[in-house]
Order: C-alpha cells, then structure tokens, then sequence
C-alpha cells in the first residue's frame, strides 16, 4: 500500500503540521510505502511524482480562517486533474490542527476537504480536528494532555491501512482551558516585547 503524506504547512521546518505527519508516518510503519511531501520549498516540484499510485493521502495542514492555507488550496485548484490521474481511486483524510482550544474549529475545513476529494473523484476518509495546536511542539504528540491526540492518530492509522471511511472526529486538551488561553496570551506579550511592541500597540486597530 502506498500513502501519500502531504505536509500543507507554510513552515519548511518545525511546524506543528510537520510534527502530526511524521507521527502518522511512523504509527503507518512497514505496513506502508509512505512518503511527506510539500507543495513548496525543495520537494514542491516532485509532489505529483509522490503523489501518483498513492492508495490513501492524507492532507495535513494549519487552520487558517476556518479554510486551508493559501498556498495549498492553490496547489489542489491548480493540480486537481494531475491529482486525480496520478491517484485514481485514493482515500483522502485530513489531519487540521489549530491554536484555538477546541478542536471542533476545523470543521469548516473538513467540508473544503471533502468536496475537494468530491471534485476529483477521490474518496472521502476520515477528517481529524486538533485543537490546541501550540501545544504540538511543547508537549509532544501522545504524552500528558495531548494523549488523546496520540490516540486518535491510532485509530487514524488504522482507517488508513484498512482504506476505510470513518465518521469526522475533534479532539482538544486534556487540559484546562482557561490555563491554555492564559498560557497563550504570556506567549503573545513576550513575543510583542522581543519585537518592541508595547500593550497599547498591541491594541490599534489597523
């Protein structure tokens, strides 16, 4: 079985997104033929080379106003032929992480997914919601309050290999969430006074 990882993210390196694909990778084992790519940086011109025979790809990206990140959907818009020639008959399942506390926000983003699987004649998976995304890179996938979200890889993982669909499934910290916005907001006033921003910057309207 071949499986096609493709890493949406606008970060070339240590991305949030970066970190739930090589997990997925990983639990995917011997079991696959699976490869990450990205439609940008140094592995943008082979995507549709890794991509063409893939069994199941799984798109894995960043929550960006309820939709995808520019740059992918322009990737799927543009390559949406090439995709469904060189994939005929793939599964698609999306894994969406963002920064707000629940995971239910990427909800509108499974839908862009599904039809997109829709139009190119592909089949619908399964998609994955990963709330709490700043607490990908601090904590560690599967480990204390992100546990579940090792978890929900698993049954993710075997959806995949069995190629089969499942119901769309959110999942946020096992963990306070009033402590995780508090947490959010230290990181953004000390992120504003590494850039020499001030409280009353931080509040101007543009």
């Amino acid at each position: 079985m071949k499986v096609a990882i493709i890493n949406g993210s606008p970060k070339l390196r240590e991305s949030a997104s970066q970190l739930l694909a090589e997990a997925v990778q990983k639990k995917l084992g011997n079991q696959t033929e699976c490869a990450i790519c990205s439609p940008i940086g140094p592995e943008g011109s082979e995507i549709l080379k890794k991509i063409e025979g893939a069994n199941a790809l799984v798109f894995v990206f960043p929550l960006y106003i309820d939709g995808l990140p520019s740059h992918l959907l322009r990737f799927l818009d543009e390559s949406l032929q090439d995709i469904s020639d060189k994939a005929s008959g793939a599964m698609v399942y999306s894994i969406v992480n963002n920064g707000f506390f629940e995971g239910r926000q990427n909800a509108v983003a499974f839908e862009i997914m599904r039809n997109f699987a829709d139009k190119a004649g592909l089949k619908w998976g399964q998609g994955i919601g990963v709330g709490g995304g700043g607490m990908l890179r601090s904590v560690g996938i599967g480990r204390g309050p992100l546990k579940k979200v090792g978890n929900t890889l698993d049954l993710l993982s075997k959806n995949i290999i069995n190629a089969r669909s499942a119901q769309n499934y959110t999942v946020d910290p096992d963990f306070p969430r009033a402590l995780y916005i508090a947490v959010a907001h230290l990181s953004w006033r000390a992120s504003a006074r590494k850039n020499k921003v001030n409280s009353k910057q931080m509040l101007v309207k543009p």
